[in-house]
């Protein structure tokens, strides 16, 4: 099967001086003679830490997992500054913040620098993103807009390598590489005084996973990344209590499969107890539904439902009645929704079933199974807006009533 490496992302912004962080004793648990166990013992010789974690492969993903129970806070990697390969913001090179750190990597393979962590990276093919795909598989992703964004990307970074490469003394593919390993494993930290962007080994192989939604009653999840209170070291933390082989994740980004597709490679399958970051497209261009609708932001749905209320006081529907308006709202929100479901050669459960039975050993199976599950999740996605609406009608739906609306969508697709 086709083996995906771990990506990892940005935004982390605060430092390891304001939280708690309780230190454990570190297990040697990372298997000899693998790339990991090199990596992991070059990050102690440099005066790192690495601790109750190892890395294991389920179903074709590498991961990092906690070899025994860790308590929230407790401190699982520490990488110092001489094994981190960072740049800072700094205008005066005209140069993104992205390429600056491009550069830093080519400088450092070309110098033999940080071997270890460079002999754990994968090669460009090892790391596939969304542009990669022929025209044929982003067609799977039943998203026109998205393959568009898919193949403008190429253009796109080849220019950015082409601004690097005269600062660096590097053929055009390892400058091509090394964007390639920034843009899928590069750290953002902004401390509100400079900006920095760093790849930092063990650490980044972490997965991606979307913390679920948590009552005011669960607290407040930790940050697992953070600088040290050196401002140069970087630790990682468990955000949450885990028990014995569970997987130490961390969040690349907050906005949906279409993002972690282009600068990931990957789609999330989204759980019932996970908010939803999707963007959707709903409606023809002409109408206000045209806008991109962010779902699981209160203020993003709500600043939608008052653009479509505009739009219907403007064109002389619902006058007064604010009761009447809003059903308005919510049944012009339903219908766009139903007529984007229809719309789809497709449905969700077609997808599901299929998605449920491919095989990990199949040459396609990793684009086919991210092209599925971001169909999947943005049907789901499109069924939680309809949900929405019944919200907005006032008073809480039955269990019957959402039965029958998802029934209705499904039969109508």
């Amino acid at each position: 099967s086709r083996r995906h490496c771990p990506r990892v992302a940005p935004p982390w912004r605060h430092t390891l001086s304001t939280k708690m962080i309780v230190v454990a004793v570190a297990i040697p648990a990372f298997s000899p003679g693998t790339p990991e166990h090199a990596l992991a013992t070059w990050v102690r010789r440099e005066g790192g830490f690495v601790g109750k974690v190892r890395v294991e492969t389920r179903d074709g993903l590498r991961g990092l997992f906690v070899t025994e129970p860790v308590r929230a806070g407790e401190l699982l990697v520490s990488v110092p500054p001489g094994c981190i390969v960072s740049a800072d913001e700094d205008p005066q090179w005209g140069l993104s913040l992205r390429e600056l750190l491009t550069a830093r990597l080519v400088g450092a393979r070309t110098r033999g620098q940080c071997q270890p962590y460079l002999d754990s990276l994968p090669t460009l093919d090892g790391a596939p993103l969304l542009c990669d795909w022929s025209d044929e598989e982003l067609e799977q992703l039943q998203a026109a807009e998205l393959a568009e964004l898919a193949r403008g990307m190429p253009p796109f970074v080849a220019a950015s390598c082409e601004r690097v490469r005269p600062y660096v003394q590097a053929e055009a593919s390892v400058v091509e590489w090394a964007e390639r390993m920034v843009r899928t494993r590069a750290m953002f930290f902004d401390t509100g005084v400079s900006r920095r962007m760093s790849l930092v080994p063990v650490v980044d192989l972490a997965n991606h996973r979307t913390p679920p939604r948590r009552s005011a009653m669960d607290g407040e999840l930790l940050e697992p990344v953070a600088l040290g209170s050196d401002g140069e070291s970087v630790a990682l933390v468990a955000r949450s209590d885990l028990r014995t082989g569970e997987e130490v994740c961390l969040t690349y980004r907050h906005e949906g499969n279409g993002q972690l597709l282009l600068h990931y490679g990957f789609a999330e399958m989204i759980c019932a107890d996970q908010p939803c970051f999707e963007t959707l497209r709903l409606g023809a261009s002409s109408t206000p539904l045209a806008a991109a609708l962010h779902l699981g932001s209160d203020e993003a749905d709500a600043a939608a439902l008052a653009a479509l209320r505009r739009h219907l006081v403007d064109g002389g529907a619902g006058g007064e009645d604010a009761s009447a308006l809003d059903t308005g709202v919510c049944s012009a929100l339903a219908a766009a929704c139903e007529a984007e479901l229809r719309r789809m050669p497709t449905s969700e459960e077609e997808d599901a079933r299929e998605l449920a039975s491919l095989s990990l050993s199949a040459d396609d199976a990793g684009r086919r199974r991210s092209a599925l599950t971001f169909r999947v999740v943005q049907k789901l996605a499109r069924v939680a807006q309809r949900l929405h609406s019944l919200l907005a009608r006032g008073g809480a739906p039955t269990a019957a009533q959402v039965a029958a609306e998802l029934r209705g969508l499904r039969s109508e697709d």
